[in-house]
């Protein structure tokens, strides 16, 4: 009789640590490489269907609460693009198939709502940058994203609270990342151009 294969079970969420000398265990190295390039995806994808909605209003001229809705709407498949390159990140942790399935559904919602905090300074004249209001809601726009992410991961990783921190300081690092390219841009930038520029931003 053959010997049984032998299949090795997918690591839990736990188990993503450290060795002992602060070396990370091999699932670990695995699992954070393929996090890495599906949330790159997820991101990149979902950040250039922003971008096209941008462009397209931008040139066609809309009037504010239709522009307004349009990029809310794309912020909204950004997230949930994101979400999904996520989720399927974690798909080969022991992690409960609803909260999976939930992943970019709750990434999306709460991406259409930091879409629009973010377009309410531009949206709304008589707020300066200077606020105390605008740094009200750009930490509102940071929150949002790891916040709503935090509620789906609480229940299965009892540290899941360093998730909202550590994603608020990558989320500031991303956004001064993405808005690098607006000296570059202007009027006269071809679309395509245009697109590219901010999909690479993504």
């Amino acid at each position: 009789m053959k010997p049984e294969r032998i299949v090795p079970l997918p690591p839990s969420a736990r188990s993503l640590g450290l060795e002992a000398g602060g070396k990370l265990q091999p699932e670990a190295r695995a699992f954070y490489r393929r996090w890495l390039g599906w949330t790159v995806a997820g991101e990149a994808a979902g950040f250039t269907a922003a971008a096209i909605t941008g462009a397209l209003a931008a040139t066609h001229d809309l009037p504010t609460v239709p522009e307004f809705a349009l990029l809310v709407g794309a912020g909204s498949i950004e997230g949930a693009l994101l979400g999904a390159g996520q989720a399927i990140a974690m798909m080969r942790l022991q992690l409960p198939p609803r909260m999976l399935l939930s992943w970019p559904v709750v990434t999306s919602v709460a991406a259409a709502l930091a879409w629009l905090i973010g377009l309410l300074p531009s949206s709304i004249p008589h707020i300066p940058w200077s606020s105390p209001v605008t740094w009200l809601l750009g930490s509102a726009l940071l929150l949002s994203i790891p916040t709503a992410q935090y509620l789906l991961l609480r229940s299965v990783i009892h540290t899941a609270g360093r998730w909202i921190w550590v994603n608020v300081l990558a989320w500031s690092l991303a956004i001064c990342w993405t808005l690098a390219p607006s000296p570059l841009v202007n009027a006269s930038t071809p679309l395509l151009s245009l697109i590219g520029i901010y999909a690479m931003a993504g």
